[in-house]
């Protein structure tokens, strides 16, 4: 198991309030809460106040670390991307049989992540800033992602699992039902879209299955059973939050 993860998501789980950190541990800290209050609020709208809260420091111990809230946020979503990349890495670490297997299963990862940190997953995705789209890391993290996307779609095109059509369509298609599924996951809405289903740990697995089948190849669909096992769901209770 991703060892990062593990550590992660325990710090996220717990935000231990401790009367002494190490440098880098409170900066660590003070990123996770981020994540916790959007996840609280649903927004950005929270006080720094509520974040020393949350580790046990003061406002001005913050400020030694950052200059301002936005630049708080920012730090944050780049936090994010390296957390998301981490599940990524997990799941292609695990599942890479075929350029399918590795298609579907960064989007286990991608919905893991959501998951797991719905509100560094939120920041990412619904809360962008001016601020956090300006940074050059930002921006490169996101450009990173989407072009392992890209080069995973075009193996699958090479290895003759995916018809030869328009990769710019189908990934939109694809990045839909992904951040789709996660936003219903985050905004507790699946129970009224799946009443019956919404439950069932493999869901995401059956959602990949009908999403990516139409555009198969024969040599595609052949692989496509083990392809749509979620590798994350072995994690569960195991530090792994999925």
């Amino acid at each position: 198991m991703d060892l990062v993860i593990a550590s992660q998501n325990k710090k996220y789980s717990t935000i231990k309030k401790k009367l002494n950190y190490h440098h880098g541990d409170l900066k660590s800290q003070i990123l996770l809460a981020v994540g916790k209050l959007i996840e609280k609020h649903h927004s950005t709208e929270f006080q720094l106040r509520e974040i020393a809260s949350l580790v046990n420091t003061s406002v001005p111990a913050i400020y030694r670390h950052f200059e301002n809230k936005q630049q708080i946020l920012v730090e944050a979503a780049i936090n994010g991307y390296e957390v998301q990349k981490s599940f990524r890495n997990l799941g292609l670490n695990t599942s890479n049989k075929t350029a399918l297997h590795k298609l579907v299963v960064i989007g286990f990862a991608y919905v893991a992540f959501a998951r797991a940190y719905p509100g560094l997953f939120m920041l990412m995705k619904n809360l962008e800033t001016n601020e956090i789209l300006a940074a050059q890391e930002y921006a490169r993290q996101r450009e990173e992602t989407l072009e392992v996307v890209k080069k995973t779609f075009q193996d699958c095109i090479d290895e003759g699992l995916v018809e030869n059509i328009d990769s710019e369509i189908a990934l939109t298609f694809l990045q839909a039902t992904s951040l789709g599924f996660a936003q219903m996951l985050i905004g507790k809405s699946m129970v009224f879209f799946a009443p019956i289903h919404g439950h069932d740990e493999t869901l995401i697995s059956k959602v990949y299955q009908t999403a990516i089948q139409g555009i198969l190849t024969t040599k595609g669909k052949s692989v496509l059973e083990s392809a749509i096992i979620n590798p994350f769901l072995q994690w569960q209770g195991k530090g792994v939050s999925v």
